[in-house]
């Protein structure tokens, strides 16, 4: 298998330096006082370092001087040849560790295992390892014992034992303090300047038993879940809107959409001029190592820039873990400045980058500096600078993928219109995807992924597709499942070549595509060269397409109409059917009210802990019922949130069986609903009540529901949910509640009537929604322009009218 660049460039101190060019430590200090061009030092945890490159190549101009000569040396060699044959010694400190790196993927799905795991560590021992520090600090532990457990090796294996048999605070703080020494020597030797040791030391663990349960957390965590750590640390270190990291799906989507469009060949190097937390560079790594099998291997090459100095010592981390080179630049200076990019390559095979939306990082005036092929961008917006950057870092076949919001689109600023222009003459635009809203934290702006190619080739049509509404909601944010990804990956492929009839993956439904649309050059330039998907598949979609849709709308109502008049006659053979009176019962009446409790086993949903958001996943098969799931006495619309089987499995005591009734706990109090066959296995939320009927040769599940959608059973709900501190109706309370029971001939009898009723209902309001929708596609095709004259207009199948009041109850209910 290919490996990376095991190149290094650590950060060295003065007395290492002296010893690789084999002088006396005061020499380098009279070096640094007295040659002005003698780099200049990294401050880091009060120490200084100096980046081994540049003091290998400032020795390299300076010859060793006659009488500095050693054994062997001939005249005029310079300090550099000293100092490499040095770091060659087989005992050198700073010869490479010989460690193999394998790039891993970053974006793996979480298992349960692993969500357990993080929601204990981000869980009550937070304050009792942090004390008077901040979370960032406790979050800093968890990046360094991850580090230290992914490099492993004698050293983590020791640092555990420690944990293990840790007496008393002192041994606890002296602990932390080696940790963070020893990730801080590792990541300067791959220069990066960290501060690890200043964070932990500034952690002050109540008892050494804590500190112990989060070494032995992280021990558990898979390597690739870096990522579930990043999540947190980004919640709360409140990084703002300009500052999040991008979501795992959105990765892998966009570095599957450039290494697709690349060629020819096969891509091995990509750069990121805003890194974030490292997760482009990871994910095209391991892209490029997993699709190449050549002998030799190739070198792969990642290289970035970030202007925070967190999230850039986070990056880094994140890289080391994952078996590429850390080369993340922090540099204050925006990426397209000359200084800031005096260490990176010519051009990259692939540029992946996630930048600042419609922020100005950078002075007017160098909008007028002539280093804009497509255009100066806006004085107050870096939107296009990002674009013109990127595609200025990219070599020939290669690819941009950049993200960007909705409104870089179709701004009508004049100076953006015009960039926009030139790209659309230049070919460069391949393929624009409208992503879902909500995918990032702190972020409601509505963006876009671009696709760009290498002007040097062209092409003469853009991809556009539409995924505005694919993923799931999780809590207050959306994500993209692994389908999702796989379908839009697949529609650009169908796309290019030249199938548009492309379904998305796992769908059964032959009309469920992915919309897009394939729009010229031509046609983009004749529409103000607007990027934004969303005007070309809705003004470009195909007529054929229409005429599709609206035939199969036609097709609907006409079974729609038949299941209608079918449940219409089935409706009027039912019990108490035209019913004008309450009807009489027999014996004793429907004999004494009887609580809840006696009738129902009443449990609530699991706690937040055990069933919160880290155990949620995109990819689940379980879903988890929310009070907002329960409709009209129905469960619908639940599989927004999703939990694997395993979690599922393991809250198994939480799960519903068939005729199980779902009550509100917690929120706006509302009707119960109850639990279909095909919902048997779902699991509670912690916001909602289970209701499970002990005998059901006394008491009918579906009456009992019935008794519990009363407006005065609703309201007593109510009633006893705002009476306590925090509005929640207890299930002490809830059992409390009383029913009428009727003979269960009777109940079955009043059930029949009411779920007939409640069918036929669901059926007028799903003949409705039909009958909209047709006609919004009927206006679509009749007020479209045709291409060619289209057939005259020929009567259709006439829709009858099927409402309730044609229904006719003639049946008095029995006595």
């Amino acid at each position: 298998m290919p490996q990376l660049s095991t190149d290094e460039d650590p950060l060295l101190r003065r007395s290492e330096i002296a010893t690789l060019a084999g002088v006396s430590r005061p020499t380098v200090t009279a070096w640094e006082k007295q040659e002005p061009d003698f780099p200049a030092p990294r401050r880091s945890s009060g120490l200084d370092y100096f980046r081994q490159s540049e003091i290998l190549a400032w020795l390299d101009r300076r010859p060793v001087p006659r009488r500095g000569l050693a054994e062997g040396e001939e005249p005029g060699i310079a300090y550099g040849v000293r100092a490499r044959r040095n770091m060659a010694a087989e005992d050198s400190p700073h010869a490479s560790s010989g460690r193999e790196t394998h790039p891993r993927p970053a974006v793996d799905l979480p298992g349960p295992d692993d969500q357990r795991v993080v929601q204990e560590l981000m869980g009550k021992v937070i304050d009792r390892v942090r004390g008077a520090a901040s979370d960032i600090d406790y979050l800093n532990l968890l990046f360094s014992l991850h580090h230290l457990r992914g490099v492993g090796g004698p050293r983590w294996t020791d640092f555990l034992a420690r944990a293990r048999r840790l007496e008393g605070l002192a041994a606890a703080a002296q602990l932390l303090l080696d940790v963070g020494k020893a990730v801080d020597e590792d990541m300067r030797r791959v220069a990066v300047d960290s501060t690890m040791a200043e964070a932990l030391a500034r952690l002050e663990p109540r008892t050494a038993r804590d500190l112990w349960k989060v070494f032995d957390g992280v021990a558990q965590l898979r390597e690739e879940m870096f990522g579930l750590i990043l999540d947190e640390y980004e919640r709360r270190a409140a990084l703002g809107s300009g500052e999040f990291f991008t979501p795992r799906a959105v990765v892998r989507l966009m570095t599957g959409l450039a290494c697709a469009g690349f060629g020819p060949g096969k891509p091995s190097s990509v750069y990121d001029p805003y890194a974030r937390g490292g997760e482009f560079l990871i994910e095209a790594a391991a892209a490029f190592v997993g699709d190449q099998c050549d002998e030799p291997p190739v070198t792969v090459r990642a290289w970035g820039q970030t202007r925070r100095a967190d999230t850039w010592r986070l990056a880094n981390m994140n890289l080391a873990l994952h078996g590429v080179q850390p080369d993340v630049e922090l540099s204050r200076a925006v990426p397209w400045e000359s200084d800031a990019r005096r260490r990176a390559p010519a051009s990259f095979d692939i540029v992946l980058t996630n930048p600042p939306f419609n922020m100005k990082d950078s002075a007017a005036q160098e909008r007028e500096r002539g280093r804009w092929p497509y255009g100066p961008p806006p004085a107050d917006n870096d939107n296009f600078a990002y674009v013109q950057h990127a595609l200025s870092m990219v070599g020939a076949g290669g690819r941009v993928g950049i993200i960007m919001p909705n409104k870089a689109g179709n701004s009508g600023h004049r100076a953006e219109r015009e960039i926009r222009r030139k790209l659309v003459e230049g070919g460069v635009v391949d393929c624009i995807i409208a992503l879902p809203e909500q995918l990032f934290t702190g972020a409601s702006v509505p963006v876009s992924a671009w696709l760009l190619r290498h002007p040097d080739s062209p092409c003469d049509q853009a991809v556009f597709l539409d995924a505005s509404q694919l993923g799931t909601k999780s809590g207050p944010r959306r994500v993209l499942g692994k389908k999702d990804t796989q379908a839009l990956l697949a529609a650009y492929a169908a796309y290019r070549a030249g199938d548009r009839q492309c379904a998305a993956v796992g769908t059964k439904a032959e009309t469920d595509f992915v919309p897009g649309a394939l729009v010229s050059r031509q046609e983009l330039l004749a529409r103000d060269c607007s990027l934004n998907p969303i005007d070309h598949i809705q003004v470009g979609g195909r007529q054929e397409d229409s005429e599709i849709a609206l035939a199969k709308g036609w097709e609907r109502l006409g079974e729609l109409q038949g299941r209608l008049l079918r449940a219409q006659g089935a409706a009027a053979v039912l019990p108490y059917m035209g019913l004008r009176k309450p009807p009489a019962h027999r014996g004793d009446g429907p004999g004494p009210p009887v609580s809840l409790v006696a009738l129902c086993e009443i449990k609530a949903g699991p706690s937040f802990s055990r069933l919160g958001t880290a155990q949620r996943t995109a990819d689940g098969d379980v879903p988890v019922v929310f009070p907002r799931h329960l409709k009209d006495g129905r469960i619908s619309g639940a599989r927004d949130v999703l939990v694997s089987g395993e979690t599922a499995h393991s809250l198994s005591a939480f799960s519903f069986e068939e005729g199980d009734i779902v009550c509100i706990r917690s929120g706006a109090i509302g009707a119960p609903a109850l639990v279909r066959g095909e919902q048997t296995g779902w699991l509670m939320s912690p916001n909602v009540i289970r209701l499970r009927v002990k005998d059901r040769a006394a008491v009918l599940p579906e009456y009992l529901l019935y008794c519990l959608c009363r407006e005065e059973a609703v309201s007593w709900m109510r009633d006893r949910a705002a009476s306590t501190a925090a509005p929640s109706l207890r299930t002490e309370s809830l059992g409390l509640l009383q029913v009428h029971l009727p003979a269960l001939s009777e109940q079955r009898a009043i059930a029949e009537t009411l779920v007939g009723l409640d069918e036929l209902d669901l059926l007028h309001q799903e003949f409705i929604a039909a009958l909209r929708q047709t006609r919004t596609t009927l206006a679509d095709v009749l007020t479209h322009p045709r291409s060619e004259p289209g057939p005259p207009a020929t009567p259709g199948t006439r829709i009858p009218h099927v409402m309730p009041h044609h229904l006719r109850f003639e049946k008095e209910a029995p006595l």
